[in-house]
């Protein structure tokens, strides 16, 4: 189950208009974070779509000029998404999943008029090694109701830049079958709350592989 609304108090909780799942859709954008050749973790940008945004928007105009109440909406907003782990799993070469720390470093929020947009830097709890590691970082809701995606791995959705030499880094679209598709497709608005699994079977996953 959503417990919270990660995007604002109130924008992810708005009945939308489709019938099938996903009903809102957040376009993402990361770069993986490396310091003294470890992963210490990932800087996110985060998109809302215009409904989605609708409701934060009207907070933001809300709050426009007022520092203090800006600054309660942002931390009130980072305050979900740590309550969610960040909407986000990472996970060893044996599987095993990484914590993260709960202070969150710069966040951010900003909106281009139609669409709200929420940058943020989340770290591990202990930064982890580079040589001969791999990992994979999933984010995702886990009823699928928002659809969480990079919209175009190929064109650095995720940004690898920083990882050293001997490290190779990708962005893995899930193999869903059409039984699971059609399943999904099947759920209506008031139905999310049935499968809390059907996020990951749809998320795509980044992978860093390093010699």
């Amino acid at each position: 189950m959503m417990k919270k609304c990660f995007m604002s108090l109130t924008a992810l909780c708005l009945a939308f208009g489709a019938q099938a799942h996903p009903h809102a859709f957040v376009d993402m954008q990361s770069k993986v974070l490396v310091e003294n050749q470890q992963l210490v973790g990932f800087s996110m940008q985060w998109v809302l779509d215009e409904p989605s945004s609708a409701a934060v928007l009207y907070d933001l105009k809300q709050a426009r000029g007022d520092k203090a109440a800006m600054k309660k909406l942002v931390d009130e907003m980072m305050d979900n998404i740590v309550a969610e782990h960040y909407f986000s799993y990472l996970y060893d070469k044996q599987g095993k999943k990484i914590k993260y720390q709960s202070q969150v470093r710069n966040p951010e929020m900003k909106s281009n008029g139609t669409q709200v947009s929420y940058h943020f830097d989340f770290l591990l709890s202990k930064a982890q090694p580079l040589q001969n590691a791999e990992y994979q970082l999933l984010t995702y809701d886990p009823t699928y109701y928002v659809s969480m995606y990079y919209d175009d791995p190929t064109a650095k959705a995720v940004d690898f830049s920083l990882l050293p030499a001997q490290c190779k880094g990708a962005v893995l679209e899930p193999n869903v079958d059409e039984k699971m598709r059609n399943y999904a497709a099947s759920l209506d608005k008031n139905q999310r709350d049935e499968d809390s699994s059907l996020g990951e079977v749809f998320a795509q996953k980044v992978k860093i592989q390093c010699e």
